[in-house]
């Protein structure tokens, strides 16, 4: 359906996001909702400056190329700039007319979660020609001061098997073997000193299923916590293949995929507990260092 200008304006306010579940509604979720909202008005408008007006200044975006597993997503955008060159250019050549739903909100601390799916048609500004449009996404978001803005989204979300990337960064894998060695050392302060500030953790629920994903840890600050409580009683033998490990065209961002064994034994006691999983990974290059951005422990395995 098209409208004119000022009707597709009014029609925007009117209907905003679509959304499933809205009875569990939160100030959280609707300051959430905006943010979406903002990010997909503005495609629908043409508008550059509120596409951008959702994104936080260190975004990382991702091409998930029609998966739902992390083996196979390559990272896109570095940073706003980046995004902004590229939202530009889709923007003077195509037209959206499209529709946005809502399937998942999770929201712990001041990290969130959502997962979208858009759907409609995009029109080719010269051409006059149009396409239908399905994607699905995955969002992470982070609340400063009283917004949400996007951290990260996942793109083209979607059901292909596609085969695991093979390559391995040696920088990548080098921060990752001195978490291994943080850990197993009990060391407080050298596992912190790896981690952004507002770094997410999740439990990944053996799934490769976005909305099954659980939020664990919302900064560092609440991962600290949880150090405190299990470091001074409970050792770590971590055993770690790193089965991928990539960095951005920008050398910004970087994603990485390991399978850890991990045995644990508590202070009091003999038993000893062991356990085999995956973990996704994503770090950004802040100041010079990489550090730890997400965190996913116990990724599903693709059939």
């Amino acid at each position: 359906m098209r409208f004119t200008y000022a009707l597709r304006a009014a029609a925007i306010i009117v209907l905003g996001i679509q959304s499933v579940g809205e009875a569990a509604e939160t100030p959280e979720t609707i300051l959430i909702r905006q943010t979406l909202n903002a990010d997909l008005a503005g495609h629908r408008r043409g508008d550059l400056d509120l596409v951008l007006s959702a994104y936080d200044e260190n975004v990382a975006t991702y091409d998930a190329r029609n998966s739902k597993d992390p083996r196979a997503w390559h990272i896109r955008h570095e940073g706003r700039s980046a995004l902004a060159n590229s939202v530009e250019q889709d923007l003077q050549a195509h037209r959206y007319e499209t529709e946005r739903t809502v399937p998942s909100i999770q929201v712990r601390g001041n990290v969130a979660t959502a997962t979208t799916i858009d759907s409609g048609q995009v029109v080719n500004r010269q051409s006059g020609a149009s396409e239908r449009y399905y994607e699905e996404r995955l969002w992470t978001l982070l609340k400063r001061e009283d917004r949400w803005l996007v951290t990260g989204f996942v793109a083209s979300l979607g059901q292909d098997k596609s085969p695991a990337q093979s390559v391995v960064n040696d920088e990548i894998s080098a921060v990752l073997a001195r978490e291994e060695e943080a850990r197993e050392a009990g060391d407080r302060d050298g596992l912190l000193a790896l981690f952004t500030e507002h770094f997410s953790g999740y439990d990944g629920k053996e799934s490769l299923e976005p909305t099954a994903w659980k939020i664990i840890f919302s900064g560092s600050e609440e991962f600290e916590k949880h150090l405190l409580r299990r470091l001074p009683h409970v050792t770590y033998q971590v055993e770690r293949e790193v089965l991928s490990a990539h960095i951005g065209p920008d050398q910004r961002e970087a994603l990485a995929i390991t399978h850890d064994t991990v045995k644990t034994r508590h202070a009091r006691g003999e038993t000893e507990h062991r356990l085999e999983r995956y973990v996704m990974w994503t770090l950004s290059k802040r100041d010079g260092d990489w550090k730890i951005t997400n965190m996913l422990y116990n990724l599903g395995q693709a059939e």
